[in-house]
């Protein structure tokens, strides 16, 4: 009798966690927007294939209203390119990678919209820290940023052949910041909703973000492990620390795209992109 009756407690707490994931899964709101556009060579992105065409790619950024905090995923470019198309503030990198930024594009005015404010935002969860992802983490002192220590510590010191792609200036002055270092996968919350992954290869510490809706199913932002299509189809991406390590992370988003019936939001493919619905409309 003991027996039975601990099956059924046990199988009672499994029911009660799955309903409580369920139940906060319906209260996600995944909005979808951008910080601009870059103008750049497809052969950053597509190595080896049509090197010499220069496209317009979006700057995605993603803010997820979940019941145990408001979080940012990547903060785009930042406001300090408007002027004039980054030629200050980046420096001789804007002649390979021109931004198309206007100020109400930043991550605070998009908050806005939906009647949030930086000051509202629980977690920042950066992709890595590029000068097209991490433009405006200084936005969010009282945050908690969750970034792969390998990541972090590339950022500060990045190799002589990786320097070009990261802006000191944009987080020079968030040592003191909240920051989650963290190594590997991470489960945010416990339930599977949101998922952090190592997807290490574009940077030494890349991660993206595997988002579970109630309606849409299992999303993967990619951020900037596979740009395009074409990657997902075998072609390398232009920009990477490690070859090896970037097409295994494109393996394993695939696996787990395909074993959750999913999909993979691309990190630039603005094909793709054109097909969202974009703030102040969302997902769920």
């Amino acid at each position: 009798m003991k027996k039975v009756s601990t099956i059924l407690f046990s199988l009672s707490l499994v029911f009660a966690i799955l309903t409580s994931a369920d139940a906060q899964n319906s209260d996600i709101k995944m909005y979808v927007t951008t910080s601009g556009t870059l103008e750049l060579d497809q052969g950053w992105l597509t190595a080896m294939t049509n090197v010499g065409t220069r496209i317009d790619i979006p700057v995605p950024m993603y803010i997820i209203d979940h019941p145990r905090g408001l979080i940012v995923f990547d903060t785009g470019m930042s406001v300090d390119v408007v002027p004039d198309d980054g030629e200050e503030y980046w420096g001789p990198v804007s002649q390979a990678f021109t931004p198309s930024m206007t100020r109400d594009q930043g991550i605070d005015e998009q908050l806005q919209r939906i009647g949030k404010s930086v000051d509202d935002v629980k977690y920042v969860i950066h992709s890595h820290f590029h000068l097209d992802h991490a433009g405006n983490i200084s936005m969010f002192p009282n945050a908690t940023h969750i970034v792969q220590k390998a990541e972090l510590k590339n950022a500060w010191w990045p190799e002589q052949f990786q320097r070009a792609a990261y802006v000191l200036d944009d987080y020079k002055n968030t040592r003191n910041y909240n920051f989650m270092e963290i190594t590997g996968d991470l489960d945010l919350f416990g339930d599977g909703s949101i998922e952090l992954i190592d997807t290490k290869g574009h940077t030494q510490g890349h991660q993206s973000l595997i988002v579970r809706l109630q309606n849409e199913g299992t999303v993967i932002l990619a951020a900037d492990a596979a740009y395009m299509p074409e990657n997902l189809q075998g072609t390398i991406p232009g920009i990477v620390w490690n070859v090896e390590a970037a097409m295994e992370a494109i393996e394993r988003m695939k696996m787990i795209r395909d074993r959750e019936n999913g999909e993979i939001w691309l990190g630039h493919s603005m094909e793709q992109f054109q097909t969202r619905r974009l703030l102040p409309e969302y997902y769920d």
